[in-house]
């Protein structure tokens, strides 16, 4: 679980520092403190390889920056002074990243800016000021204390042993009035990366991200574990406020900004010390109003029906994409997915077309452009009558909406992949057309000019028609035995061509308790898909939902037995 927490730190940071274009060659690193080593893991991660030196008087090769860790009360002037003249010497920037410990609380000022913060705390930081002013290139970077993974500031492993001993979370009145703020490993990484490189020479900054109350820590503790059992404990009487905290304002002038919000932070944090809660598993239900199990629960009993009717027509179907991962990876739901895909070839496929909606359960109904009712994506999919379900993309369409199960299909494509890709390639064209015809509206972005141009033209034919075409196109190879195929309508990324052996047969695989099918060559699907990698989970922070969805409606589902029934087309009809 820590490996875990660790991994997503290093990813974020990465993250960011990729998407604000902050990253940084010809750095070396100085500390013998877990920042640095955090430092040099971002950097062999982002593909930069900082070295780390335990010592300035260590360091070998040349460098443009020298990142200096140092904790504020326990460092070595002399190593310090090495680092200052090995900078000089050939002309590099060097950054002294300076960790406090505590900030010095004050009645009266929240929050201190970097003189402020000299000021107050001359004492401890007098003495590294006068060794640091006056050199070139130079500039310092105040740490707040810092939390995350094996960073416990918050004194977040206490609070929670008491919850996993005692069932409760304590909170003392005064804590109401005890200010303080934190850094968030992930933001720490990034603060010196935006110090790097837009920072001025010279200048000192405050790293810190979060600003809060003991209290408001505790309650969010407190609300993300209520749901286990655990209770609240308010104790003592109230006291005069008391501030011991930095404020990040110069920093933030340079553009930085935190990784995520404090909730997220904090849940991440406590997986170290949590080991009885799922937290992770009840943020991703909240995203759903408590409605996931529910909604899983459908689309289990359509994926029950999906294989009664195959079994009884020998019709060979399997599990696909997610649901494929999650039953290999899982043995059932990936914990944040909230799907089901299933697939067939080709001919499997259109046996399934002809028999299903003649079959199926009188609970559900079988969406096809096939049936005229609106429904234009690139495959079919089997939907559960008296719910609702749209996404924030669904919602922008005018289609039957409910929870569904999506079919898709295993085409045939030219066996020289540069064909392939190119066939590829022109059913992407042709989907883009289709999708601003069927939203009827110009894109956004960069391609609205020409998406407003076309429009006009694209109204001349209906949605049907171009359905039809983008079928007819598809099944372009459907009757040549190239003996290669691709889900050529399933994804906007080009995953490679597949030998038709990787699909043709099936094995039985269990999907959670459902008894389902899987193909042969799910091993090379998975590479294809997912990376060599697939049985590896995502960082933390990338554990959501893959879709934004705007309503979900499980309508009589709640009550099985109930005689109403719903029209979500005219809820009252």
């Amino acid at each position: 679980m820590i490996k875990s927490v660790i991994k997503n730190e290093i990813y974020m940071s990465a993250r960011y520092i990729k998407e604000h274009e902050l990253s940084e060659n010809g750095v070396c690193i100085v500390g013998l403190n877990r920042v640095a080593e955090y430092l040099k893991a971002t950097s062999e991660y982002l593909g930069e390889g900082a070295p780390l030196f335990p010592s300035a008087s260590q360091v070998s090769g040349t460098f443009t920056k020298l990142w200096y860790v140092l904790e504020e009360g326990n460092y070595d002037e002399a190593d310090l002074q090495a680092a200052i003249s090995l900078c000089e010497k050939q002309n590099a920037g060097l950054i002294a990243i300076i960790l406090l410990s505590n900030i010095k609380p004050n009645d009266t000022i929240q929050k201190y800016a970097e003189m402020e913060l000299l000021t107050v705390m001359d004492e401890r930081l007098g003495r590294l000021r006068a060794l640091l002013s006056g050199h070139k290139n130079i500039s310092a970077l105040f740490f707040d204390r810092i939390f995350g993974a094996d960073f416990d500031c918050l004194h977040l492993a206490e609070i929670c042993k008491e919850a996993q001993d005692d069932r409760t979370v304590t909170v003392a009145q005064d804590m109401a009035n005890r200010y303080t703020s934190a850094l968030y490993l992930p933001d720490a990484v990034d603060a010196v990366y935006t110090v790097s490189k837009l920072g001025r020479e010279g200048n000192v900054y405050n790293a810190s991200s979060f600003y809060l109350s003991e209290y408001e820590l505790r309650s969010e503790i407190y609300a993300m574990l209520a749901r286990h059992g655990v209770k609240l404990n308010v104790t003592g009487e109230s006291s005069p406020p008391v501030y011991a905290a930095i404020s990040n304002g110069k920093l933030k002038s340079l553009g930085y900004e935190n990784v995520c919000g404090f909730s997220d932070a904090l849940r991440y944090t406590l997986l170290n010390h949590l080991e009885r809660f799922s937290i992770q598993t009840d943020r991703i239900h909240d995203g759903y109003s408590g409605k996931l199990n529910a909604l899983r629960a459908i689309e289990k009993d359509m994926l029950r029906e999906i294989d009664r009717i195959c079994r009884a027509h020998d019709i060979k179907y399997f599990i696909s994409y997610g649901t494929m991962l999650g039953a290999v990876r899982h043995g059932g739901f990936i914990p944040w997915d909230d799907d089901v895909d299933v697939a067939m070839l080709r001919a499997e496929f259109e046996k399934f077309r002809q028999i299903a909606p003649k079959e199926l359960n009188a609970r559900f109904s079988y969406e096809s452009h096939v049936n005229g009712n609106g429904y234009h994506y690139f495959f079919d999919r089997i939907t559960a009558k008296d719910t609702y379900f749209a996404s924030k993309y669904s919602d922008g369409y005018e289609m039957p909406k409910g929870i569904s199960v999506d079919i898709f299909v295993v085409d045939s494509v030219p066996a020289d992949p540069k064909a392939a890709y190119r066939f590829w390639k022109g059913l992407m064209r042709r989907r883009l057309l289709m999708n601003v015809r069927w939203k009827n509206t110009a894109r956004r972005g960069k391609a609205y000019l020409l998406s407003k141009l076309l429009l006009p033209i694209l109204r001349l034919r209906s949605m049907d028609g171009y359905s039809k075409a983008y079928e007819k196109a598809v099944r372009k190879y459907e009757h040549r035995d190239t003996g290669w195929v691709m889900p050529a309508s399933s994804d906007h990324k080009y995953r490679g061509t597949f030998p038709i052996e990787t699909f043709d047969q099936v094995i039985p695989y269990r999907f959670d308790d459902v008894d389902t099918f899987i193909p042969v060559g799910y091993e090379a699907f998975l590479k294809a898909w997912y990376t060599d990698n697939y049985m590896d989970m995502l960082p933390l922070s990338e554990q959501n939902p893959f879709h934004d969805y705007y309503r979900l409606d499980v309508g009589s589902s709640l009550e099985p037995e109930s005689d109403i029934h719903f029209d979500y087309s005219g809820e009252l009809r």
